[in-house]
């Protein structure tokens, strides 16, 4: 009987071994990442069971002044994790969730000089794909050592599925590590892929429920810039709750730089740049960009490389709006097309397929704003110049004080969107197609 129990207990033991194991796996956090939130900073992970959200910030729990969390709710059965800290002192912070240890920045405030790296397209399907863009990635960290945060312009996978997320995380968790990272909604992260986007990353979501369906739009001010992310997958052709929001956010601002990141692309001759969609948004957003003084926009979804001169009213001129396709992370990318827009081809200052894959870093510092473009081969891992441009301002537009906010809720802007919808697919089909287009196709 002794000896029975003796069997019994050791099997209890071992099982109860067995199961803490398996519990504390479960625990483990994963597709950890840290986003720009306001003036201070997500955090985002994801663990198999059910576990309380905390992590360590400089070595202590949880240490920030003000600390919000929102976890352990299920997406795609496991446990999503958000926190977002706040009213951390400026500079860089370390942070650790498990084993998982990374660094991010909290804005250093005016006049502080900065840098920071953007890259295109993953839209990655296999290890393979997403090994190769996290190379590309880390090839810029490597170049911009500096860097306060980095971006990608959209489509970080191809279907948005459990296992694409999966392997986008993996490849890309050590330069996750290096910094915060400004994701940007594509629509291979939104279109028909509803909660998705906003279910990786912890971002300052708008009070507006269906856009959050298919992306988030955000913003948030480092040193002397203030960024504003766009989500291009939020209807067609961008909700007016959307437009709304943008022109509150730009007016309210005193920031020397504004600068904008979305993932359709306006200025392109790729695959894409004659679709409907594409078009449409051309119309929408140029208008408004010039409205709120944009300085600098960054796109991705067409794979291949645009730099334009200033452009003001959709024409060339002495001050206006750049807007720069940096090619794509991934190895994929799109033929040039020569049917294009008047107005597109003439707003080219430099437009080409590199043949490789693209990084660029911006530096910010005071009135002067340095653009760097590298390409990256990855059988040599070798980094080359490929393009630059400086831009300066010697005269910069505070907040307006007599400006008066746009309504932002679905009901009163309805009327608005009905008419933007109707007003842009009539002028797209009319003027773009054929009376432009068409008659090019034909005669080509």
């Amino acid at each position: 009987m002794r000896k029975c129990f003796a069997v019994l207990l050791t099997v209890a033991l071992l099982l109860g071994c067995f199961g803490a194991a398996s519990l504390a796996a479960d625990a483990d956090p994963f597709r950890v990442v840290a986003t720009p939130y306001e003036d201070g900073v997500g955090l985002h992970w994801y663990t198999k069971a059910e576990c309380e959200t905390f992590a360590m910030i400089d070595g202590f729990r949880n240490g920030a002044p003000h600390v919000y969390i929102d976890g352990n709710y299920t997406f795609q059965g496991n446990y999503v994790h958000k926190m977002v800290l706040s009213g951390l002192t400026p500079g860089p912070h370390t942070y650790k969730i498990g084993d998982y240890e990374g660094t991010f920045n909290v804005n250093p405030g005016k006049g502080e000089a900065f840098e920071f790296i953007v890259t295109g397209d993953v839209q990655a399907s296999d290890k393979a794909g997403f090994d190769y863009s996290a190379a590309v990635h880390q090839a810029a960290w490597e170049q911009f050592p500096g860097a306060a945060f980095s971006v990608i312009l959209g489509d970080h996978t191809n279907d948005s599925t459990n296992e694409q997320w999966d392997l986008f995380f993996e490849s890309f968790a050590p330069v996750l590590a290096k910094g915060a990272l400004a994701p940007i909604a594509g629509n291979h992260d939104g279109n028909f892929k509803w909660n998705w986007f906003r279910s990786m990353f912890t971002l300052k979501e708008p009070d507006n429920p269906l856009s959050n369906l298919t992306g988030v739009y955000y913003s948030f001010d480092y040193g002397d810039a203030h960024i504003a992310v766009l989500n291009t997958n939020d209807m067609y052709p961008m909700s007016v709750i959307q437009q709304n929001w943008f022109l509150n956010d730009m007016k309210a601002s005193d920031a020397k730089w504004k600068l904008v990141f979305m993932h359709r692309a306006p200025y392109s001759a790729g695959k894409d740049a004659n679709l409907p969609d594409n078009l449409i948004m051309r119309r929408v957003l140029l208008p408004l960009f010039d409205k709120a003084g944009v300085d600098l926009v960054m796109y991705g979804h067409d794979h291949q490389y645009v730099r334009t001169v200033p452009m003001y009213g959709d024409k060339p001129g002495a001050q206006g709006t750049v807007y720069i396709l940096p090619g794509a992370a991934a190895n994929k990318r799109y033929a040039m097309g020569t049917n294009m827009l008047p107005n597109v081809r003439a707003a080219m200052a430099k437009h080409e397929e590199p043949g490789k894959p693209v990084f660029t870093g911006i530096a910010i510092d005071g009135g002067t704003l340095t653009y760097e473009a590298y390409t990256y081969d990855p059988a040599t891992k070798a980094a080359a110049a490929y393009d630059s441009v400086t831009l300066t301002k010697t005269s910069f537009a505070g907040a307006d004080p007599d400006y008066k906010p746009l309504p932002t809720d679905m009901l009163s802007t309805l009327p608005q969107q009905l008419m933007c919808f109707f007003s842009m697919v009539f002028h797209v089909v009319v003027s773009d197609y054929l009376f432009t287009l068409l008659p090019g196709m034909i005669g080509g």
